[in-house]
């Protein structure tokens, strides 16, 4: 795929069904999936971090060890992103730009790793006074604060700082943030799973375009078979159904447009390969 790298950084394990409609009752791998843009200016982005090491440390004691036990992780130094791409030849201090599509822990637990880059989180994804939240509120979330850099607040790019532009891709989804100002990359509000949950759009990838939707679907059956999870496990269900049918929509008019979740090891598979 034309301009971008997508690399698996470690993997949980859960059952199938949980995650959509019609799934087996089967644990089954579900890959994290970390793109990796590089812009001949804005030197290397990343579009989330992964799993890390750090995940278990930052799960070893109650009550964030109830995370773990529900997904069991398996991340070692090897699956880690910064080793992976040092193993391209990208160094931590080339990565100028994260973008998180969320704030889960199989989203950011590699960021710590990418000490110069600029971070750009959603609207309302880290909240007021998130600091200050108990252990069992991060806990119900799936948030991990210890995997956040201390310096985070310094380094956030908010979404206001980039130029508003149109993506081409219509409905709900036509305007975006351009995120190096030349139009070759915009990110796009996908809320539903989480508050201020994010996508990434590259009109200039793949055959046409690559669009990365993190979280806003789990597996591709859910845009192009309307196979959702079950619903507890959402956070916003109107928003995110709305998303769902944005993503349905665009696999209908524009099937060579690369919509790619996070998580889906088939879509995954396949871009690896065209890779």
């Amino acid at each position: 795929m034309k301009g971008i790298d997508v690399i698996v950084a470690g993997h949980c394990v859960q059952l199938e069904r949980f995650v959509r409609r019609g799934g087996a009752w089967r644990p089954i791998e579900f890959p994290s999936a970390v793109a990796v843009i590089p812009h001949p200016d804005g030197g290397v982005a990343l579009f989330d971090t992964g799993y890390a090491p750090r995940f278990h440390t930052a799960t070893a004691r109650l009550p964030y060890r109830l995370y773990a036990a529900l997904l069991p992780v398996s991340c070692g130094e090897s699956d880690a992103v910064v080793t992976q791409l040092r193993e391209r030849g990208i160094g931590p201090e080339q990565v100028r730009l994260v973008v998180l599509s969320h704030l889960h822990g199989d989203h950011v637990a590699g960021l710590r790793d990418f000490p110069q880059a600029r971070v750009v989180v959603g609207d309302g994804a880290l909240g007021s006074g998130w600091r200050n939240r108990s252990a069992w509120t991060n806990t119900a979330h799936g948030f991990l604060p210890a995997l956040l850099p201390d310096d985070i607040d310094d380094r956030l790019l908010p979404l206001a700082e980039l130029t508003v532009g149109r993506t081409g891709l219509g409905g709900r989804l036509r305007n975006g943030h351009d995120l190096f100002g030349d139009g070759s990359a915009f990110v796009l509000p996908l809320p539903g799973h989480t508050e201020g949950h994010l996508g990434l759009w590259l009109p200039g990838s793949g055959a046409d375009g690559v669009l990365l939707v993190g979280d806003a679907v789990w597996n591709e059956r859910a845009f192009t078979h309307g196979e959702l999870p079950l619903p507890q496990l959402r956070g916003d269900r109107p928003r995110y159904e709305q998303v769902v049918g944005e993503l349905a929509r665009l696999h209908a008019e524009r099937p060579e447009l690369a919509i790619v979740p996070s998580h889906c090891r088939a879509i995954l598979d396949r871009v690896r390969a065209d890779g």
